[in-house]
């Protein structure tokens, strides 16, 4: 864990320093004369739903909540200052829930008995271009590099629990679409979706590791953010 973190953000910071130095460089001396930096960094919290997908998998809806904590950067990439480029150190929580219901009468309700609870935690690292429409309102999308730091995986079907459950891939390889909106240059609020490009696990024995096979992360953030 303590590897993966330090990886994580070592790339976070070569990516700051990196598009600092190569993107907005050209701004600079604009910033510099009027006072201004047009470099910005920023904290975020926020809460996650999640579902993870596979075609014969039992389990659906967005019931599984969890955290989003994170730090930013970002730096103008045109000089009108509204395109701009965005790494992201993240760590986030995904998964799936299911619970099993009965009735008034102690009845089993629902096409299965799993009482099925997944909880995946991530560091995650998205590199995100965002695009500052108007009035504060901000569209971005990128991809996003997460390594797995810890997985509960619990299933009982009729009170016992079903142990095997095939392990997770190390990393994960998503992408990222959101929108935002900025409140007086400080605070703002950002909704977002992100689906794994490559499965995050093997549903079975006869699923491999392409893109159409094995199960996928698909999760919703809503997402409140300070930017210094």
């Amino acid at each position: 864990m303590k590897n993966g973190l330090l990886v994580l953000l070592s790339f976070f910071l070569f990516l700051t320093l990196y598009s600092q130095k190569s993107y907005f460089s050209h701004t600079q001396p604009q910033g510099i004369e009027s006072g201004r930096s047009n470099f910005h960094g920023g904290i975020k919290a926020g809460l996650t739903s999640s579902i993870i997908t596979e075609d014969k998998f039992p389990f659906q809806g967005f019931n599984k909540i969890g955290g989003y904590v994170g730090v930013f950067a970002n730096h103008p990439v045109s000089k009108n200052g509204k395109w701009l480029l965005q790494p992201e150190l993240n760590f986030i929580m995904k998964g799936c829930k299911h619970t099993v219901k009965y009735d008034e009468n102690g009845n089993f309700i629902g096409p299965n008995r799993e009482q099925y609870v997944l909880q995946l935690m991530y560091g995650q690292i998205p590199l995100l271009v965002k695009w500052r429409l108007f009035k504060g309102f901000e569209l971005e999308a990128g991809p996003a590099f997460g390594i797995l730091f810890k997985n509960k995986d619990v299933e009982k079907v009729d009170g016992e629990v079903n142990k095997g459950a095939p392990s997770f891939f190390r990393f994960e390889f998503s992408g990222i679409i959101g929108v935002g909106y900025l409140f007086y240059n400080h605070i703002g609020v950002n909704l977002r979706f992100e689906g794994s490009f490559l499965p995050v696990r093997k549903y079975n024995a006869h699923h491999y590791a392409y893109i159409t096979g094995g199960q996928h992360n698909q999760t919703f953030a809503f997402i409140v953010y300070y930017q210094f």
